[in-house]
């Protein structure tokens, strides 16, 4: 059975391998343009793309992957089956009917819930407890496709968007292989209409989203750190520099003061600071152009003393 495989990110990138590494090679990758990235902004290949590379797939890498080129490029393949996952743009209709099978995504929730951009860090940022899986068919309307394969995954209490993504990238190639290898045999797709009524919708992650804002209670702010952990980053200002918070510890302390104000230290783990309700334990930081840093290294470094404030201008 012959495929075209469409992904850009990391999430996408395992997927891939694991087709790869069983015996299923793509007949086409089709990943978006190498973009400027680090310090010195280099043209950089994205991770699906720079396998395909290092692998001497075939790749092909549009600016549009709609364009009458990007169709006729697909077309010439004569797949089977397009996979998609994580790859950054919107399919049109005339994509989705190139293929006998048309197209399936891999998408990091349980469709219906969380359909769009931030799945992952919209699960995180409500406190859930399980997350999971889907294979579903591409339609006009973004994540609303019919279901073909749909696993669950528990999240740990504390574990950061870095560490769940990882996971459910895992996942995804495991269902992905064993969906594969079904349709092999069977060559059709076994579809389970979604319930609409029970749909729930994700954004964009900006800037703003991941601005802390101390009036909230210590178990939202903690959510809030733990889905942009480690990257873009929770952020708060700090002597009037963007601090970012990557870890903290939850605690039953009541806050004493008002909220972003920083109310203790302690020696070996970090430092407390009250948010509306309770004191949060902030155990690992980034300030602007450094690395990432334990706490108490920061504490050291940055001469921090109690009564200072979070979210401030100065």
């Amino acid at each position: 059975m012959r495929y075209l495989f469409i992904g850009s990110s990391d999430y996408g990138l395992q997927t891939l391998q694991r087709l790869v590494q069983n015996g299923y090679k793509p007949s086409l990758i089709i990943s978006q343009p190498a973009k400027p990235a680090g310090r010195n902004l280099h043209l950089t290949p994205t991770p699906v793309a720079q396998y395909a590379l290092k692998q001497k797939l075939p790749l092909f890498t549009p600016e549009d992957i709609n364009s009458a080129e990007s169709i006729a490029k697909m077309a010439e393949q004569k797949a089977d089956i397009i996979i998609t996952a994580a790859f950054g743009q919107f399919l049109k209709k005339k994509i989705r009917l190139l293929c006998p099978l048309s197209v399936i995504n891999l998408h990091p929730s349980l469709l219906p819930k969380y359909r769009g951009a931030s799945p992952i860090q919209s699960a995180l940022l409500n406190g859930e407890t399980e997350t999971g899986t889907t294979i579903s068919r591409v339609s006009a309307k973004m994540d609303a496709g019919p279901i073909l394969a749909q696993t669950k995954l528990s999240i740990a209490e504390n574990e950061n968007y870095s560490e769940l993504k990882e996971r459910l990238a895992e996942q995804a190639a495991d269902l992905l292989l064993q969906f594969w290898q079904n349709l092999i045999k069977e060559n059709t797709l076994c579809e389970t209409k979604q319930d609409e009524s029970q749909a729930t919708y994700c954004y964009k992650i900006t800037n703003k989203t991941c601005q802390i804002d101390w009036y909230k209670s210590a178990k939202e702010i903690h959510n809030q750190i733990r889905a942009f952990s480690l990257t873009p980053g929770a952020w708060t200002l700090f002597r009037g520099n963007k601090l970012k918070i990557l870890a903290s510890e939850k605690t039953s302390e009541p806050a004493e003061g008002e909220p972003g104000f920083i109310c203790g230290i302690h020696k070996k783990c970090g430092f407390f600071v009250n948010c509306l309700d309770c004191k949060l334990l902030i155990t690992k930081v980034q300030p602007a152009g450094k690395k990432v840093m334990e706490t108490i290294a920061f504490i050291n470094g940055a001469r921090l003393k109690e009564k200072e404030y979070l979210g401030r201008e100065k």
